[in-house]
């Protein structure tokens, strides 16, 4: 499985360690969230705190790939698909702060947003 790195280079998820592919993948999904400026709908979760920043007025959810809206090209969506899989393998809802445009996992019912990158 191959995705582009903030840089623009090639990738592959196979051959290098569990924590180092996580980070990269979730480098590579924040750029292109603040490139596509994702989420697209401005509907914002209140209640659930950022875990790395602590504001809990700007937690957005993530469009799955499937709906990402049509402005965003076929590429970028394929490489969408590719990073959502790779960090949401158990199709929990991804999200975003949109103060520090860090990628979480959201668990809404529980009140909680989660860290995805367990560092390199």
């Amino acid at each position: 499985m191959e995705f582009r790195a903030p840089n623009g280079v090639r990738n592959s998820l196979s051959g290098d360690t569990e924590a180092v592919e996580t980070h990269e993948a979730v480098e590579a999904l924040k750029a292109l969230i603040i490139e596509k400026n994702l989420p697209q709908t401005d509907v914002a979760i209140f209640g659930i705190k950022c875990p790395y920043c602590g504001k809990s007025d700007r937690i957005h959810r993530l469009e799955s790939p499937e709906d990402l809206p049509q402005s965003v090209d076929d590429e970028d969506t394929a490489q969408y698909g590719v990073l959502w899989h790779t960090l949401n393998p158990e199709a929990a809802l991804l999200g975003v702060c949109k103060f520090c445009h860090n990628p979480l996992e959201l668990q809404v019912r529980a009140g909680l947003a989660k860290v995805l990158d367990k560092g390199p």
